[in-house]
């Protein structure tokens, strides 16, 4: 980077920038030092800090177990003495009231006391407030009795003497189990005696005096525990029990881990440590730099004394030179050079310049008359240049006027073909329609009266199959014994089950002809040619008769389990529309739902290959198998129906070019590519709506129709 192109820079003297340049340059030195002795000095120091606080707070560690160890030692004459081993056997009184009196428990320093027999049954307990001089219960957190293979009962008679902490809700205590013996410490061991005393807030300051650390300790599972404490908790394990952390420029703050008697995290103890040796270090690294800055202070002042006996003034002289000079414009005068050194060469290289320029302008005045006579000739050709590009202007101006002609009859010609492969199209669909609506109304006009008679006649017919019935059976009644004609005959034809079986048959033949009469009833919705070709309808009916229709590829067969409909209808009102038409869309929006889903079937038939028939399979074709159906009012002027289905969706790529005509990805014989483009014209050139299509492939595809509740006719 060139500092010299700065703009503050170019308004200074070259006194100023030197003076700027060498005080940037202490600065920069001072700066690297100062970070360079940060990162490596104080870096060392900190790790150096760092052990020496683990040494501290390991030596707190051993103070704790030290208290444990003379914890243990001040107890042992209680588990093995005679009197206490007579006690645990017969609960004589006398001991009660000789040894485990209030002053006795006080100079014992214990909060509690336990006697268990060797079948794990407190055989006496007591507890004992040290601020109250008083006999109190003992903490909840021991049990009323114990088992035999309990830690407390089975380490003092295999292991010895048991110290360790235990977390209680009055608070943490350190306890010591020994086993009761005699005098002479023999055995066999008739239970353990069992003393505690809580880590409070005065144990706590005797140990911080001890260590000479300001100390905290709190219960790991504590709920109000401090926010220091928590932050320490994520760092301690068992098998890192110690975490440093720094809480100041002054202080360290040393987490310890303790465990419990059950060798579980139980207590955080924290010490505040002294950071002498960070202190130290920063103490150095300031002297260390107050010395470099007077250094620096000290060679920058010779540095610019000599710059300025040796340069700068010698500069400021040839400066003066040079302006008098520019001043008289007079380029015969000449610097005065002394010596040979750099600026001695450059007043030298001037007065060279000076010449060159004397010798120069001379040789430019002999010019100017040569300079006069080429601009004249330039100006004669200048303006033969310029009617020469206004010629040619006019010539590229009538070219892009007929290029603007030739691409507006462009334009007009691809809009007439456009225009023109739509009128073709709709014509087509227009005749397909007007074709199959009239055979649907024919097919179910003249299945209609057949099945009408048929279904008319089914009452009569089970009312007389019903009196005939009747009237065997009171025949049989009467007659109990028939002649053996009757009865070879009767059982030749199986009466009793044609009894049993005819009306069964009427009852289907019922359900067969209300099938086909809701089937016509779906034909003659479906082509609406008894009706207006705009009215108002009701969509539901329309989607209903869509899907009677298909019922047939709905249902399951023998390859493919049912593909469910989940009808979700909204409360619609009326809407005015082209009903055939719309019919029409609904029709090829779930034709093309149902083959989405059995292409997906067949390719996961040809994934599994015989793997599909099991039962798992078919479960899973039929859960994906499901076609959603939802209408709703967006407001009081839009109607919005939704398809959606479970099949393996569309990339991009396809669904951009869904509605173009004749795009289709079906297979030749399977689809013409008319059936989506046709249903965005009825959809949105007809009725004035949108239709749009969602999808993702591998997550289903959903159109959205929405039309207006009202039809605007064109005028």
């Amino acid at each position: 980077m060139n500092f010299s192109k700065l703009p503050l820079v170019k308004r200074l003297t070259l006194r100023e920038k030197t003076l700027l340049f060498l005080c940037l340059t202490l600065t920069g030195l001072t700066s690297v030092v100062y970070l360079t002795s940060s990162a490596i000095l104080l870096g060392s120091l900190k790790t150096a800090e760092e052990q020496s606080a683990r040494q501290s707070l390991q030596g707190v560690v051993n103070v704790l177990d030290k208290d444990k160890e003379a914890f243990t030692s001040r107890y042992s004459d209680w588990s093995s003495w005679d009197d206490t081993y007579a006690f645990i056997q017969d609960k004589n009184e006398a001991y009660i009231k000789s040894n485990l009196v209030p002053q006795q428990l006080a100079n014992l320093k214990t909060n509690l006391v336990l006697f268990v027999n060797a079948k794990g049954q407190i055989v006496y307990s007591t507890g004992f407030d040290f601020k109250t001089k008083q006999i109190k219960a003992i903490p909840a957190a021991l049990p009323k009795s114990f088992a035999p293979n309990h830690i407390f009962l089975e380490h003092p008679k295999t292991k010895g003497s048991l110290t360790g902490i235990l977390v209680s809700p009055e608070g943490a205590l350190l306890i010591t189990c020994q086993p009761i013996l005699t005098s002479e410490g023999k055995g066999p061991a008739q239970g353990v005696v069992i003393f505690g005393r809580y880590i409070n807030a005065d144990a706590i300051a005797n140990l911080s005096k001890m260590t000479r650390f300001p100390i905290q300790i709190h219960p790991i599972g504590e709920t109000n525990l401090p926010a220091d404490f928590q932050a320490a908790r994520q760092f301690l394990s068992p098998q890192a029990p110690i975490s440093i952390h720094t809480l100041n420029e002054k202080l360290l703050a040393g987490y310890v881990l303790l465990t419990d008697i059950y060798n579980q995290p139980a207590l955080i103890l924290r010490a505040e440590i002294p950071r002498e040796i960070y202190q130290q270090g920063s103490s150095s690294q300031r002297y260390l730099m107050i010395a470099i800055v007077l250094l620096g202070l000290v060679f920058g002042g010779v540095s610019v004394l000599l710059l300025e006996q040796l340069v700068l003034d010698r500069l400021t002289r040839l400066s003066m030179g040079v302006s008098q000079i520019q001043m008289s414009r007079n380029i015969s005068l000449r610097l005065p050079s002394f010596g040979t050194d750099e600026i001695s060469s450059l007043t030298n290289n001037i007065n060279h310049l000076l010449a060159t320029l004397e010798k120069a302008q001379a040789e430019v005045e002999d010019g100017l008359d040569q300079v006069t006579q080429t601009n004249t000739e330039l100006h004669t050709a200048v303006n033969q240049l310029q009617n020469e590009i206004l010629e040619r202007q006019r010539a590229e101006a009538v070219v892009r006027q007929s290029e603007m002609q030739l691409r507006q009859q462009t334009q007009y010609l691809e809009k007439t073909l456009f225009e023109l492969q739509q009128a073709q199209l709709h014509l087509v669909q227009s005749e397909k329609m007007s074709s199959l609506g009239q055979l649907v109304a024919g097919v179910a006009h003249e299945i209609n009266n057949p099945v009408s008679f048929i279904y008319g006649n089914l009452d009569y017919v089970t009312e007389y199959v019903q009196d005939l019935l009747q009237i065997l059976q009171v025949y049989r009644q009467e007659y109990p014994t028939p002649t053996p004609l009757l009865t070879s005959t009767l059982e030749q034809i199986d009466l009793n089950f044609i009894t049993e079986d005819l009306p069964k048959i009427l009852t289907s033949m019922q359900v067969g002809t209300e099938r086909i009469r809701d089937i016509v009833r779906s034909l003659r919705i479906f082509s609406r040619l008894d009706e207006a070709e705009v009215k108002a309808v009701d969509l539901h009916q329309g989607i209903d008769s869509t899907l009677l229709i298909l019922q047939s590829r709905l249902k399951a067969n023998s390859h493919n389990p049912s593909i469910v409909v989940v009808k979700d209808y909204g409360q619609l009102p009326l809407v005015e529309c082209y009903a055939g038409q719309l019919n029409q869309v609904f029709m090829n929006i779930l034709v093309n739902a149902i083959d989405a889903i059995e292409e997906a079937r067949e390719s996961r038939t040809a994934e599994k290959g015989q793997e599909n028939t099991a039962l798992a399979s078919r479960i899973a074709d039929y859960l994906s198998a499901t076609i959603t159906i939802r209408t709703a009012c967006v407001d009081t002027d839009s109607i919005e129906i939704r398809i959606l289905d479970t099949g393996p969706g569309m990339p991009e790529k396809v669904r951009s070019h869904l509605f173009d005509p004749f795009f289709t990805t079906k297979s030749i014989g399977k689809g013409t590519g008319l059936g989506m483009s046709i249903s965005q014209q009825i959809v949105v050139e007809k009725h004035k709506g949108t239709l749009e299509c969602r999808s993702t492939l591998g997550h289903g595809t959903e159109f959205i129709i929405t039309i207006p509740r009202i039809l605007q006719k064109a005028v």
